[in-house]
């Protein structure tokens, strides 16, 4: 990686009832070659809502 930008988390309202839903944390990564890519991990290890954090890649810039 060359560059990265983040994280921007992503939570469920804090002033609501405790929910199942998962943290996501977003970032802006950019490789050696200049392609930039929008990545997310969701869950947070030990939240008590899931398993393992899981890392998905949300879409590409052009």
């Amino acid at each position: 990686m060359a560059r990265v930008e983040g994280p921007e988390r992503i939570a469920p309202e804090w002033w609501r009832e405790r929910s199942t839903a998962r943290l996501r944390d977003y970032y802006r990564v950019e490789d050696q070659s200049g392609r930039r890519y929008w990545i997310y991990r969701e869950g947070v290890i030990g939240d008590g809502r899931g398993g393992l954090p899981e890392w998905y890649m949300h879409g590409l810039f052009g």
